[in-house]
């Protein structure tokens, strides 16, 4: 929802389901639903798009801080604000 909210334009249905790997017909169905996660299911599934923006191989330039979250066939599914996962500016 977060996507197609903020970047309506780069994130039509088709890539919403290419990147989760689900059909069109339930990317639409996600949409129109007006659920919203509990806030502990909510900070598990954060933690997981962290912990696979950090353990991802990275593919190419700008790639490699952590930031970017891609679909097994490495194409790219978002990227996390400023301070969400990754080495920040100082970290060694």
């Amino acid at each position: 929802r977060f996507l197609r909210r903020e970047l309506p334009e780069e994130w039509p249905l088709e890539r919403l389901a290419q990147g989760f790997g689900v059909s069109t017909d339930v990317v639409r169905r996600v949409l129109r639903s007006r659920g919203c996660p509990s806030p502990r299911r909510r900070l598990r599934q954060d933690q997981r798009a962290l912990s696979a923006a950090a353990t991802a191989p990275p593919p190419g330039r700008g790639a490699g801080n952590g930031r970017e979250v891609r679909a097994p066939d490495g194409t790219l599914l978002y990227r996390l604000p400023r301070g969400w996962g990754g080495p920040g500016p100082g970290a060694q």
